[in-house]
């Protein structure tokens, strides 16, 4: 029977060196947090200004979001063995109100802000700088463009309107009391935007560091493709992810070397753009604490449901949780993921808790003694934002929103890639047991293939406006509720989206709250 043992390594045999040079360009900021106009005199204010958009993102308060607002309200987290603070664990027990300091967007707006003012002020640094050529310029706004883009697409996906601000922070007399835009015209800048920064977009900055950690032809179209499956353009999303897959040098890692490659090290043949971290001046706090390397302690503050997990139990027995997409019965002769290697490599059982390895893990190996070794980083991980395996799934998805025998075909070929990757011993999936079921399948593997990367919820906001009912999304969230706890999900679709924030209400005359939770706020104006 196989077991496991977990070992704690040091952070002196852990910290990943690879990265310190763009590490050190990232740490490159302006002194200001207002980009004044008199600052732009040199390219070396250009790339200062540009490095901090980049390293807006990787704030503790943005990381913190892309899990909260991507994963937390999913079947795909619990309460672990530590306790989440107060407002995720409202979060958590759907119990979602204005207050929830996770309804602040500000950090998302920083990052704007950044890329606005490299926008706005880049082009003139030409005249003054001999250094800065158009082609540097380019490249620059192509990056800025594109960073604008993915965060005005977090705001999207979480509140579904948000003010759209193309116009720089210069000082403290302008007015940004701005009521929010509609929902297409946010998706309309957002496409409009990436089409722009497709023009100019790096393939190829000659460093694998550069090429993983800021803006790439690549990491272009993978957001491009998101926001056109988000926005049900099919046909769009599925060429776009084409060009992605066109690239060669992007590789899916085997199934042996997938967790140490891509978890740990990071940077990976398969990996599109990651947020960098280096373990010791840029951490990744929230993954340490959320999901369990904090402290060289084996478990985070959130867990895998018992229900969804594949895990052995505490006789040792392999156990299925009724609702796991691992070890899953398709009919009476096909079962998906016997041996699926991402059951065990994602997470560990830690005293009946199934405790996230995925990002808090150093390396998993298997050893003749039939003991499944698990090793803790005491420093923490890059998160990844896109990679090859999701850019399959994402056309997956929009070849069986197609329709079509052709279509379906070519959808499950992007499913095998990423299934047979983690289980190398399977037969492939065939066309003929998934009648009418391909687009469970392609949920179902996107779950398996990208648990705990941020990715779950939206998936099921994306299903539910697709259907224009939420009874899928509550089915897959109550798979988690304890017993005679109140139903989780969203009651409507307004309420998939999260509530504007009770501080921007009172700072904003002009803010209107989300539609579903306006009769229970009070806003004094």
């Amino acid at each position: 029977m196989m077991k496991r043992k977990i070992t704690v390594l040091g952070i002196s045999i852990l910290i990943f060196i690879g990265l310190s040079s763009c590490d050190q360009w990232l740490t490159i900021q302006p002194e200001s947090q207002v980009i004044l106009k008199d600052y732009w005199k040199s390219q070396e204010d250009v790339e200062a200004v540009l490095a901090s958009c980049y390293n807006g993102l990787i704030t503790n308060d943005n990381i913190y979001r892309m899990i909260v607002w991507g994963e937390l309200r999913s079947d795909n987290l619990m309460i672990g063995s530590n306790t989440p603070d107060q407002d995720m664990k409202d979060i958590l027990v759907g119990k979602i109100t204005s207050s929830n300091s996770y309804c602040n967007w500000g950090g998302f707006y920083t990052v704007i802000n950044y890329c606005n003012s490299v926008l706005h002020y880049a082009p003139q640094v030409i005249d003054q700088d001999v250094n800065f050529t158009e082609d540097h310029l380019h490249r620059v706004q192509s990056e800025a463009l594109t960073l604008r883009a993915l965060s005005y697409f977090y705001l999207l996906r979480a509140f579904k309107e948000v003010p759209w601000i193309e116009d720089p922070s210069i000082d403290n007399t302008q007015d940004y009391a701005r009521p929010k835009d509609k929902e297409q015209t946010i998706i309309h800048n957002i496409i409009r935007d990436l089409l722009k920064a497709q023009k100019y977009a790096i393939t190829d900055y000659g460093r694998t560091d550069y090429n993983k950690g800021r803006i790439t032809l690549d990491a272009v179209n993978s957001l491009l493709a998101d926001v056109y499956l988000w926005n049900q353009q099919y046909d769009l999303c599925a060429q776009t992810c084409d060009l992605v897959l066109a690239n060669k040098n992007l590789k899916l890692v085997k199934a042996t070397d997938m967790f140490n490659s891509v978890f740990y090290q990071g940077n990976s043949s398969e990996s599109i753009f990651e947020l960098q971290f280096n373990g010791n001046s840029q951490i990744n706090h929230p993954t340490q604490e959320l999901y369990g390397s904090l402290n060289n302690q084996g478990s985070g503050q959130l867990s895998l449901p018992l229900t969804l997990a594949y895990y052995f139990d505490e006789k040792g027995k392999l156990t299925t949780g009724a609702y796991s997409p691992f070890n899953y019965k398709v009919s009476e002769t096909v079962t998906e993921g016997i041996d699926d290697i991402r059951a065990f490599d994602f997470c560990q059982t830690n005293g009946g808790v199934i405790s996230i390895f995925k990002y808090a893990g150093y390396d998993v190996s298997k050893f003749l003694d039939g003991i499944y070794h698990y090793s803790l980083r005491s420093n923490s991980s890059n998160w990844i934002v896109y990679r090859l395996s999701d850019v399959m799934l994402m056309k997956a998805e929009a070849l069986v929103e197609l329709g079509g025998d052709a279509n379906e075909t070519n959808a499950l070929t992007m499913v095998n890639q990423t299934y047979l990757r983690s289980n190398p011993t399977a037969d492939s999936l065939k066309i003929s047991n998934y009648s009418g079921q391909m687009a469970q399948l392609v949920l179902r593997e996107r779950q398996r293939e990208l648990l705990f990367e941020g990715k779950r919820w939206f998936d099921l906001v994306r299903l539910s406006r697709r259907k224009g009912s939420t009874n899928t999304m509550n089915g897959f969230a109550n798979h988690k509720k304890a017993e005679n706890s109140a139903p989780l999900g969203a009651t409507v679709l307004d309420a998939m989206y999260m509530p504007i924030s009770k501080s921007e209400l009172d700072a904003n005359i002009h803010m209107v709250q989300n539609e579903f939770y306006r009769e229970t706020t009070t806003v004094a104006k």
